[in-house]
């Protein structure tokens, strides 16, 4: 499939063999191999015997984790640390409800936590908006403040968002991480070259390209919402679908205005909710982010939501193996346009 200069290439693939499942008769079973249009990197959507998501009972998860949780209110100030305060005056930032503060075991040299809210926890179907806008406002208000003490001012800014203890959370409480670095790790680096190798060669940014592409093909795309573009890439990187955000002409979380990031928090509720109604109940977000001060206008800011989930409840099955983690290859059992159709009825819904 062809979306003029994005590519959208599939190869079929058919398994032969006795099914016990029907007497043993021969039977065929198809799953695809799919290339990612930008970076070519490969992905395999599979068929899976898994029965429906069952609710899971959080009350005890929920209970026990709040008894020593460091970002409830009464510990908060008393056992997270603070910055230094020619970093950040005062030690601590907040935005709304928000609180942002030095990670004790930092990933970098700039390495920070952002407590969300007072509350302890908020069922992925019913997170407030202003809950996201205070976080995700919050980091770019760190970036704006201290974007420029990484190696020579050439830094990235990173905001990620593990959601209950399948996405590898390690509290309830809702918290992002937030890091400025100079290495942005290995998938935004691959992006962010492949990006400028597609300007170099087409003269037009990859995301205007794609966004066309996957507008006129309908099939993949979500919704416009304000100043985001949501999506489903065509090849996922979760077992069970996941979903991107486009924000067009714009870089970094600090060329996000306040209005951009209150259609971000919009948008966002409406995905969480529509894959609540999957039987999922754990998520990863992380924002794609140029290299703050880059200006070639090879790339778009994008945020990646990917549901979480354990393959086998009772057992506590990861949905992440070998394949994932060390074959590098994506693995999916939902094809992405059965999950942007599920997230169109969700983004159309009053």
């Amino acid at each position: 499939m062809s979306g003029g200069l994005v590519e959208f290439r599939v190869e079929k693939k058919l398994a032969r063999l006795h099914d016990p499942r029907r007497n043993f008769e021969l039977t065929q079973v198809e799953s695809e191999i799919r290339y990612d249009p930008l970076t070519g990197a490969s992905g395999r959507i599979c068929h899976f015997s898994l029965a429906e998501l069952p609710a899971p009972d959080l009350s005890g998860i929920i209970a026990d984790s709040r008894a020593h949780c460091p970002f409830c209110p009464g510990k908060l100030e008393s056992i997270t640390p603070r910055f230094p305060e020619d970093l950040v005056p005062g030690g601590r930032m907040g935005r709304g409800s928000a609180l942002l503060f030095p990670n004790l075991y930092p990933y970098d040299d700039i390495s920070a936590v952002a407590a969300l809210c007072s509350e302890h926890f908020h069922p992925m179907d019913a997170m407030p908006e202003q809950v996201i806008r205070d976080g995700i406002g919050l980091a770019r208000d760190f970036f704006l403040l201290a974007g420029d003490r990484v190696e020579n001012g050439e830094g990235y800014g990173l905001t990620t968002w593990n959601y209950m203890p399948p996405s590898g959370a390690s509290q309830v409480h809702p918290h992002m991480q937030v890091v400025l670095t100079a290495n942005p790790g290995n998938a935004v680096a691959r992006e962010l070259a492949a990006e400028s190798a597609f300007l170099r060669k087409h003269g037009e940014c990859f995301g205007h390209a794609l966004l066309r592409a996957e507008q006129a093909q309908g099939e993949r795309f979500v919704a416009h919402t304000g100043a985001v573009a949501w999506l489903v890439p065509f090849v996922p990187s979760g077992m069970f679908g996941d979903c991107a955000a486009l924000f067009p002409g714009r870089r970094t979380l600090t060329d996000l205005s306040d209005a951009d990031v209150a259609e971000f928090a919009r948008g966002l509720v409406r995905v969480l909710q529509a894959f609540f109604r999957r039987g999922l109940w754990s998520f990863n977000l992380t924002f794609f982010p140029a290299r703050f001060g880059a200006g070639d206008g090879s790339h778009w800011l994008s945020a990646r939501v990917l549901p979480r989930f354990y393959l086998n409840p009772k057992l506590h099955v990861s949905d992440a193996s070998y394949l994932q983690l060390l074959l590098e290859e994506r693995l999916a059992m939902v094809y992405p346009e059965a999950t942007a159709a599920l997230l169109r009825r969700a983004f159309s819904a009053p």
